[in-house]
């Protein structure tokens, strides 16, 4: 599946993978939401690093994105996480994290997924790869 989400103690992560649409990850955020084990204390990741589709979104995909997460950060500590290890992506995402911002969401962009769950505060246990 190009969008998946997961949990592990109170991260709750979201994986992009290959081809996909900005609908796909709205929609699995949501049903995240929705899901009975979604974590009480939930800190948010988002994994672009194995996207192949975040290099040709545009600007309004990103931006409508973005709000998007803003607009559900109440749900997850206020704060989420990008870990992004290509530089486009590392960019893209910075450019998401300043629309979220504007909403009043905190979005960091890391290239090391274990700095990005230590500054959400995850609670994952061992180190995540």
């Amino acid at each position: 599946m190009p969008v998946q989400y997961t949990f592990s103690g109170n991260l709750f992560r979201v994986n992009l993978e290959g081809s996909y649409t900005p609908d796909e990850i709205m929609k699995a955020f949501m049903d995240a939401l929705d899901d009975p084990l979604f974590p009480e204390d939930a800190r948010f990741l988002l994994d672009v690093r194995k996207s192949s589709e975040l290099s040709e979104r545009s600007y309004n995909d990103i931006k409508t994105v973005a709000q998007f997460f803003a607009a559900h950060a109440d749900r997850v500590s206020g704060r989420c996480a990008v870990v992004a290890d290509k530089e486009a992506h590392y960019g893209l995402s910075r450019m998401g994290a300043t629309f979220a911002e504007i909403k009043g969401a905190r979005i960091e962009v890391f290239r090391d997924i274990n700095e990005a769950i230590l500054w959400i505060g995850g609670d994952t246990g061992p180190t995540v790869k």
